[in-house]
């Protein structure tokens, strides 16, 4: 059969979009209190963040220098007089590709002062390195890392490739949602949070716009990846309300690793916690939509072929489809999280194996409250969803249609 647009599905479009636009603008209506705002509340002073290079007086990586990347043509030893004697040394000559240096070849030590991280790079590897001015020809030299860029491309490469060759151009389409997806991460979500914008309610209207780019370019722009968006937006919003009386509770500040320390210290009248949530509704997206997409899939089909389903039928069948999917995804959701922490799991062996020690990391807590809060938006998301597509698959008018069609 073909598809059909009726007068209710384009009001229900036209609403849910409406509401979609509304929801954000209210929240950022809201005042949300600045980091250091809360600081002043809570009595807490963030300790100025120093980074030690190994130089007189260093600046704030990322305000007063640049990266930039170049190529190890040459590992040597070289001997150094110090106080006892003599000592040997690595010398890494790089010849820069990019910035102020680009084409020249400079000679940058192996010690902690010029390369702090220990790296120990072989010829023929592209790195990246940190430049900032003075030092004796003008500018300080530090290795700051490998580059990576030609890997990754190839990895996403990969990924694109895998999509379409088994799901064809329908592939093609998911894997292009997934970029537009990122890219309102970095040119949205993240802006405006630097623009003291209050990023909940971004991070949730984000969340049902992948959705919503996700669920149409599988199943079509249509009243079931409507449905999918909202039942998405919903069980994020409940993840958010859970998150923020835990996150008071546990009193977490959003400054569990050294580089969160490091940038809301230099940064002092933005919010962590506003990232710390944000974090949590976006990271919950990718198991509330399958669940959400599942269960309007399910009930779609339900009243397709059963075209005098009530809403209670419906409803009921969309909550059976949800209860199977949730236990499996309640899994996937805490153990992409503990694998994603390994790492810091590792924490509690240094401890003697205090649970006291190791439960109170702020790098620990802030993991178990995303993982649960997430997992309970996943429960709710089931029968918001199951609610919702029940309400408008038992419309009057609503039509049956192919499935993958609506």
């Amino acid at each position: 059969m073909t598809m059909r647009i009726t007068n209710f599905e384009f009001r229900m479009t036209r609403a849910g979009i409406l509401l979609a636009m509304l929801l954000p603008t209210v929240y950022w209506l809201l005042p949300f209190p600045t980091h250091a705002q809360e600081a002043a509340t809570d009595a807490e002073v963030i300790p100025e963040v120093q980074v030690d290079r190994g130089i007189v007086d260093p600046q704030p990586i990322g305000r007063e220098g640049q990266y930039e990347h170049g190529i190890v043509e040459s590992v040597r030893l070289t001997d150094e007089a110090v106080a006892q004697g003599a000592q040997q040394i690595k010398l890494y000559s790089v010849r820069f590709r990019s910035g102020p240096l680009k084409g020249q070849t400079r000679d940058i030590r192996s010690d902690v002062g010029s390369n702090p991280y220990g790296l120990e790079p072989r010829e023929g590897d592209s790195v990246v390195l940190f430049l900032q001015t003075g030092g004796p020809d003008g500018w300080f030299i530090f290795l700051e890392g490998y580059d990576r860029r030609s890997a990754l491309i190839w990895l996403v490469i990969l990924f694109v490739a895998t999509l379409v060759l088994l799901s064809g151009w329908q592939g093609f389409k998911v894997a292009l949602s997934i970029g537009i997806s990122i890219a309102l991460i970095g040119y949205v979500l993240i802006p405006l949070f630097l623009r003291g914008a209050n990023p909940v309610p971004i991070a949730i209207f984000l969340a049902g716009v992948f959705t919503l780019l996700a669920s149409g370019a599988s199943t079509g722009w249509n009243r079931k990846a409507l449905v999918t968006a909202i039942g998405t937006m919903g069980g994020a919003l409940v993840a958010y309300l859970i998150s923020i009386v835990f996150v008071d509770w546990a009193r977490l500040s959003g400054l569990g690793t050294e580089e969160d320390r490091m940038f809301f210290g230099n940064n002092p009248t933005l919010n962590p916690r506003g990232i710390l949530f944000s974090g949590i509704i976006i990271a919950a997206v990718g198991v509330l939509e399958d669940v959400a997409v599942s269960i309007a899939s399910g009930v779609a089909e339900v009243r397709r072929h059963q075209p005098s389903a009530t809403w209670r039928q419906l409803f009921t069948s969309g909550m059976v489809v949800g209860r199977d999917h949730m236990g499996a995804l309640a899994n996937t959701l805490v153990f992409a999280y503990v694998g994603a922490s390994l790492s810091t799991l590792l924490l509690y062996s240094q401890f003697g194996g205090s649970w006291l020690k190791f439960i109170n990391f702020d790098s620990v807590a802030d993991e178990v409250v995303r993982s649960l809060t997430g997992t309970i938006g996943l429960v709710f998301t089931v029968p918001i969803t199951a609610a919702l597509a029940a309400w408008v698959m038992a419309r009057p008018g609503a039509g049956i249609v192919e499935p993958g069609r609506k």
